[in-house]
């Protein structure tokens, strides 16, 4: 049966690659420091695939069909979509046993995600990819969700969605070691208004709570309210299915909001050493 050996959630901004420097340098340092600590302990912990759970961006749906949830189970994916983004576009290994397995997993209990042989991932994907994989090598099952477009799962549905696909994780017969990241958020707005805003506030509330395992608060948030984060906070559903899929304590080790990417950007790692990681 599979393990989870490693989880971190990280946000993505297209500019933490594509215009690092448009970034104060000791924030953009602190950032990406902490991301590739994250990315080398998923390595050192001997993850033979990993699951990430990113934003879909109307990438690979548009309004005619927007699932809520998306598996990718394809054997090769492509990426990334942005022909800007600085990582040579090119194919992404999949385990299309273990996906196989997440959507048989959910499915038997009543979850019903899409699921597709085709996706083309973004940089909501392949910015935190890269980082954990700058060869290409590491296979990965994707979980594109519904963070953009109404009407979208609401929050606590997603932290239960991370409790069943943790249960399906943990039936996969097809592989031992497997790590989880979210990749998303936080506080950011995109095409209207507020674009370039951050809610640091918002951003920092959030982060305590989850760092203190603390999320009621968080769970009851309605989506107008959330909202006001930006139409981008809506990524921390990314960041709710980690918490549901895995226990133990959560470490945030970085939080920058850097306006110049146009978003709160945060590191946070989960501790699954711990004896309360265990269920």
């Amino acid at each position: 049966m599979a393990r989870v050996v490693a989880a971190f959630a990280a946000s993505h901004a297209p500019m933490m690659l594509a215009a690092t420097d448009s970034a104060p340098r000791e924030q953009a340092e602190r950032f990406t420091g902490a991301l590739t600590r994250a990315a080398r302990r998923v390595r050192e912990a001997g993850a033979q695939a990993v699951v990430m759970l990113s934003n879909e961006h109307f990438t690979n749906f548009f309004l005619e069909n927007f699932p809520q949830a998306c598996i990718g189970l394809a054997e090769r994916h492509t990426g990334p979509a942005e022909p800007w983004l600085p990582i040579p576009r090119g194919t992404v290994p999949g385990h299309a046993p273990l996906a196989r397995a997440l959507a048989d997993g959910l499915l038997g209990q009543r979850w019903m995600p899409s699921f597709s042989q085709r996706l083309d991932l973004d940089h909501g994907v392949m910015t935190i990819y890269h980082a954990l994989a700058p060869d290409g090598d590491l296979p990965l099952v994707p979980i594109l969700q519904n963070c953009a477009v109404a009407p979208m799962l609401p929050l606590p549905a997603w932290y239960d969605f991370g409790r069943a696909l943790a249960r399906a994780i943990d039936a996969c017969p097809d592989v031992d070691r497997v790590a989880v990241v979210a990749a998303g958020g936080l506080s950011h707005s995109i095409g209207d208004e507020h674009t370039g805003d951050v809610d640091d506030t918002f951003d920092r509330w959030f982060l305590q709570r989850l760092a203190r395992g603390a999320l009621d608060d968080v769970l009851d948030l309605p989506d107008e309210e959330l909202e006001q984060a930006g139409n981008g906070a809506h990524e921390i559903r990314s960041w709710l299915a980690l918490a549901g899929a895995v226990d133990g304590p959560v470490t945030v080790t970085a939080y920058e909001p850097i306006r110049a990417w146009l978003t709160g950007m945060a590191v946070a790692e989960w501790d699954l050493a711990a004896p309360e990681a265990v269920r």
